[in-house]
């Protein structure tokens, strides 16, 4: 078959658009995966306050060393310059690493406790170098947002400033105390950054130690076991990498 001047150069005019075109699109593989990578290595700067709450309850009694633990934002965390770098609502994935129940003839029980990462909703992930440098008792159905756990021992007055705010979720409620609405509640100041140790949870102390060459904390409790209910409050502090925790 004949082919005319024409053709040929029609076939060399197609053969140079494919070559033009083909390393463009290559070309935007590795700078899509590199972004997905930079957002998956991110980290934050030591000092970086971050406030969270359990999703669940856990027991010293009922978990073991390596079993997940889950938490959430509650409030956005952001930068200097007002970007945000961890959205509230966070989810913020950790594991137990070490779980005790008070024996006979013991003092105390024991739950340690280091989380690993913050999952982004919009996709990749932070890595977290964090302790709990204060622990609160979740917020009760009839209190204002700074009032902490209800005593075993109370009245059925009722707080004059019940109603004000909305009632949390029920697996924000401590079973182990009874009905918040109709018992005296203990004064619990909001958690900040300037927030250390526990704050309205009785019999129970928090520390610091290191679990993996990774920072992590312990909650002690004089009790047969260490409880804290879904919706405990934390504040998470980021430590600088290789540094140890300070004992609280």
């Amino acid at each position: 078959m004949r082919v005319t001047g024409s053709a040929l150069l029609a076939m060399f005019a197609a053969n140079l658009v494919i070559a033009a075109l083909a390393p463009a699109t290559l070309g935007q593989e590795p700078s899509s995966a590199a972004g997905r990578s930079g957002q998956s290595e991110a980290s934050l700067a030591p000092g970086s306050a971050i406030l969270a709450e359990l999703n669940s309850s856990v027991d010293s009694k009922k978990v073991k060393a390596g079993d997940p633990i889950v938490a959430h934002t509650v409030e956005t965390l952001k930068s200097t310059d007002d970007r945000t770098i961890v959205p509230k609502g966070t989810k913020i994935e950790g594991h137990i690493t070490q779980a005790t129940a008070r024996g006979k003839g013991g003092e105390e029980s024991a739950l340690g406790i280091q989380f690993d990462k913050a999952v982004l909703k919009e996709g990749g992930e932070i890595s977290l170098n964090v302790v709990i440098q204060a622990l609160a008792a979740p917020m009760t159905f009839a209190a204002p947002s700074d009032l902490g756990t209800t005593p075993r021992t109370g009245t059925t007055q009722t707080s004059p400033m019940s109603g004000t705010r909305s009632a949390p979720p029920p697996s924000a409620q401590s079973p182990q105390v009874g009905s918040a609405p109709d018992s005296e509640s203990t004064s619990s100041p909001q958690l900040d950054a300037k927030s250390r140790g526990v704050i309205g949870m009785r019999g129970i102390t928090l520390n610091a130690e290191s679990a993996n060459n990774r920072p992590a904390s312990v909650v002690v409790s004089n009790g047969k076991s260490v409880h804290l209910d879904g919706g405990t409050r934390m504040l998470l502090v980021v430590q600088s990498q290789g540094s140890e925790p300070a004992a609280k």
